[in-house]
C-alpha cells in the first residue's frame, strides 16, 4: 500500500509532464505556419497568403485548393504580362510565383517556381509547385506573408460558401495542412502595403528613372563642353 501510494504521485507527475509537453508542442505547431486571409472590395475579394513562421526553409513545395460556388471574373491570372497584386476584383493566382526573376519586363518580381496543374474556374482555384532544388521561405515578404491567390465573388453579399486548404510538403512528406472557411466576417481588411510585385516594379521604375536622368545629365554636360564648330 505504501509502495502504491508512492508510485501514484510519480505516475501522475509523469502524466502531467506529458500533458505539458503536448500542449507546448501544440502551441509551437500552431505558430509554425499559417494560411492567412484578408478581405477587400466590401467583402467580395479574399486574398490568401502563406506566413511561413517557424517553418520557413522547412518545406520545398506547397499546394493550394480553394472552392466556392461564386468565383467570378476568372478570366484573369493565366495570361502573360505583369502579375496582378492582391485585392483586385478578379479571381487569379499569383503569377509572380512562376515568373522568371530575370524577366526584363518585370525584373526582380518573379520567384521562378515550377507550377503544376493550375485550375481556375467558377468553383475551384488550385495549383501546386515550388522552386526546384530550393526551400521556401516567406521571411523576406511584406509582413512575412507570401501572396498566393485572389478570389472574387460576384454575389451581392460576397461569399456565402468558401473553403481553402493549404498543404506544405518537404521531400514528398506533408509538413502541415491549414484550412480556412466561412464564416468570413471576421477576416481583417487587406493591409495597404505594396505586394512583392508592386514593390519591385516601383523600385525598378525608380532605378530606371535615375539611370535615365544620369544619362541626360551626362549628355548635357558633354554637349556644353564641346566647341561650337562640332556638330551634334
Amino acid at each position: 500500500m505504501k509502495t502504491h501510494s508512492c508510485s501514484q504521485p510519480t505516475m501522475m507527475g509523469a502524466l502531467c509532464t506529458l500533458v505539458i509537453l503536448a500542449t507546448a508542442c501544440l502551441c509551437a505547431s500552431t505558430d509554425a505556419a499559417t494560411l492567412v486571409g484578408y478581405q477587400s472590395n466590401g467583402g467580395h475579394s479574399i486574398s490568401l497568403f502563406l506566413k511561413g513562421g517557424a517553418l520557413n526553409n522547412g518545406f520545398n513545395a506547397l499546394s493550394l485548393k480553394a472552392t466556392s460556388n461564386a468565383f467570378a471574373n476568372v478570366n484573369s491570372g493565366l495570361a502573360a504580362g505583369v502579375p496582378r497584386p492582391a485585392g483586385q476584383a478578379f479571381t487569379y493566382r499569383n503569377r509572380a510565383l512562376e515568373l522568371d526573376p530575370l524577366d526584363p519586363d518585370v525584373p526582380g518580381v518573379g520567384k521562378g517556381w515550377t507550377i503544376l496543374g493550375p485550375i481556375i474556374n467558377t468553383t475551384e482555384v488550385s495549383f501546386g509547385g515550388g522552386p526546384l532544388g530550393k526551400k521556401i521561405t516567406t521571411a523576406g515578404e511584406p509582413r512575412g506573408e507570401l501572396f498566393l491567390a485572389n478570389l472574387y465573388s460576384g454575389q451581392l453579399n460576397g461569399f456565402s460558401e468558401f473553403n481553402a486548404t493549404l498543404t506544405l510538403v518537404y521531400g514528398g512528406d506533408t509538413v502541415l495542412t491549414e484550412s480556412l472557411s466561412v464564416p468570413l466576417g471576421g477576416l481583417p481588411p487587406l493591409p495597404e502595403v505594396p505586394e512583392p510585385s508592386s514593390a519591385a516594379l516601383f523600385m525598378a521604375a525608380i532605378v530606371g528613372g535615375a539611370i535615365a536622368q544620369r544619362k541626360r545629365a551626362a549628355v548635357q554636360t558633354e554637349s556644353a563642353g564641346r566647341p561650337a564648330w562640332i556638330s551634334h
